[in-house]
């Protein structure tokens, strides 16, 4: 048993590392100025984190990079920020990481671009969990006013989300008391009753469920329904250089997503072997949801940009729309959109509901932001 705790701890160590990198926030903007490259490398280095919702932890059985005709090179960080830096530095072409970190990134001038979305969370397949004891008095989210409640820290998604509190309950996220923690010590902190609650993120809530037998009182899913979580974005200069090997990066990239929905207990296991979780955790530990074709959806982008300006992790962008053209939208019609008319557009019937969704902090109906394929499948 004690061995299995260090293995779990360990691995949690890793992963909430690697959390924190989907959903850390700091990134500084240097180094705009990129060389372009006159040909496709012989190698493509692709900068990863070592979390469940990107797509670089479910390469092994299959590898359709490599079908692709590409050579690839995956390089693990610890976080978002040093492959953003890496990127604009020049030794990594491509990173697979959080859609908010994206924005981040694209809001602070970075030479990127984002016209993809892996993962995602629904209503139906939530990712977070907010977390009690078995004997905690706490059963519904109003009742952690004046509580403590540890969660990633200031910026991180599970902020963003608690930031939406006044639109589905009676308190505010200022009415909790926050303790920022990283995830692996959740569990133990809980137990302990260092904290009365956990904003819990995977496997860290599945651990605290199996040692502790510690209960769910909402999922993140209740405050933001729908949620973009992880994207594969590309330096701007080797995209433009390289068009047909950006294009071939996306035509992988949504036969990873497919594969993984279409071959769960597979994924779940190629999952647990590069992320190193042991069998029993990796059996109950949540994933998310993929992409079937690869589209961004727009208003989520937006939402996540408008969370990202409500808890001041970015200051409000002078022209959002024209950045998100030139980042998401544009790149998404000349890289994505075709690379997936090649493999043909699948049906997907919870990216739908996420088109139609419900966006609590979106300033204007949700149909205002789609883009124009969006308003094409849907036959708006």
């Amino acid at each position: 048993m004690k061995s299995c705790q260090t293995t779990r701890r360990t691995v949690l160590q890793t992963i909430g590392n690697g959390a924190a990198a989907i959903l850390a926030v700091s990134v500084s903007a240097r180094s705009l100025g990129l060389s372009a490259s006159a040909q496709i490398p012989e190698k493509i280095v692709i900068g990863t984190i070592p979390i469940t919702p990107v797509i670089a932890s479910y390469v092994g059985q299959v590898d359709f990079f490599k079908d692709e005709g590409l050579t690839i090179e995956l390089t693990r960080f610890n976080n978002f920020a040093p492959i953003m830096q890496a990127m604009t530095a020049g030794g990594v072409v491509a990173g697979d990481f959080g859609v908010a970190p994206s924005i981040i990134g694209i809001t602070r001038g970075l030479p990127l671009i984002a016209p993809f979305l892996s993962a995602y969370s629904t209503p139906r397949h939530s990712f977070e969990r907010i977390m009690v004891m078995p004997n905690s008095p706490i059963k519904v989210l109003e009742d952690l006013k004046g509580k403590k409640l540890a969660f990633l820290g200031p910026g991180t998604v599970p902020d963003m989300f608690l930031g939406a509190l006044p639109r589905k309950t009676k308190i505010r996220k200022e009415d909790i008391a926050l303790v920022p923690m990283p995830a692996p010590n959740m569990p133990d902190a809980l137990a302990q009753g260092l904290v009365d609650a956990i904003f819990a993120i995977p496997p860290a809530d599945t651990v605290a469920e199996q040692k502790y037998q510690a209960r769910t009182i909402a999922n993140a899913s209740e405050l933001v329904p729908y949620a973009g979580l992880s994207t594969f974005a590309l330096k701007r200069d080797f995209a433009e250089s390289n068009p047909v090997a950006a294009k071939k990066l996306y035509r992988a990239c949504i036969r990873f997503n497919r594969w993984i929905v279409d071959n769960p207990a597979d994924a779940r296991s190629v999952m647990a072997n590069n992320l190193g979780l042991p069998a029993d955790l990796a059996a109950q530990s949540r994933i998310p949801l993929f992409s079937r074709n690869g589209l961004p959806v727009m208003p989520n982008v937006w939402h996540l940009y408008e969370m990202l300006v409500q808890v001041k992790t970015i200051d409000p962008h002078p022209d959002p729309a024209k950045l998100f053209s030139d980042a998401i939208v544009e790149p998404a019609k000349r890289f994505t959109l075709p690379a997936v008319e090649e493999l043909g557009l699948q049906p997907d019937p919870e990216i739908e509901k996420m088109l139609k969704g419900e966006y609590p902090l979106l300033p204007k109906s949700v149909d205002s932001y789609y883009a124009d394929w969006e308003r094409r499948i849907l036959k708006t």
